[in-house]
């Protein structure tokens, strides 16, 4: 194997990670100027919160460099957005506390992005064993992906409450409602994926037309 050749692979990585680290500067650095204009309007603004979240924007960058693979940037933005629209907005700006149904609204988003999570983990299987995964399988990774982090997450905030004291959880129905929310929000993602084809960068060959 040639120079050029052995040094084209790890050229190709430099690139994707510059990529990865650049989409989430703005996310970052609109984050802090929301916050400081809020601060000066008079606002409650969590700004130890807010601090502590600018690390996690760069997330997808992270995991590349560990997992020396990469996330498409539809399943980066859409983990971007989150991250603004719940731990930013919903906790350290308190749109929780302003918009109760603010918490729907994140949940039913979280489910698509974890239900993309899904795909892209059944379409890196089919890459690793060079066939299609059965329809069903799937679709099956897809949904259980989106039910099964929701369900965690709910698990995470009864042993938060119980044991720290917080109070993130009020009652069976809003417990309840947050993992259906986290579903349809699944739900959702698979009918773009089968309706439309979209997002073909995180879809497995399973799902998409042959």
């Amino acid at each position: 194997m040639s120079s050029s050749t052995e040094g084209t692979a790890p050229r190709a990585f430099l690139t994707r990670m510059r990529f990865s680290a650049l989409l989430a500067l703005p996310f970052a650095i609109v984050c802090l100027i929301a916050a400081f204009v809020l601060t000066v309007l008079g606002a409650e603004v969590e700004w130890p919160l807010t601090l502590m979240l600018i690390p996690v924007f760069w997330v997808p960058m992270a995991v590349e460099l560990v997992f020396r693979t990469t996330l498409p940037w539809p399943l980066q933005v859409v983990y971007l957005a989150f991250i603004v629209a719940a731990p930013f907005a919903g906790s350290a700006v308190h749109v929780y506390w302003y918009l109760p149904r603010w918490d729907f609204v994140v949940h039913f988003y979280s489910g698509i992005m974890l239900a993309w999570l899904g795909m892209l983990f059944a379409r890196r299987v089919e890459e690793r064993i060079g066939a299609a995964l059965p329809r069903w399988f799937s679709l099956t990774m897809a949904l259980f992906t989106a039910m099964s982090f929701a369900a965690a997450w709910e698990i995470c905030e009864y042993g938060s409450d119980s044991l720290i004291g917080t109070a993130a959880q009020h009652g069976l129905d809003d417990t309840m409602l947050d993992i259906v929310a986290g579903t349809l929000g699944g739900v959702v993602a698979i009918g773009i994926l089968l309706v439309a084809k979209r997002p073909r960068t995180l879809a497995p060959v399973s799902l998409l037309p042959r």
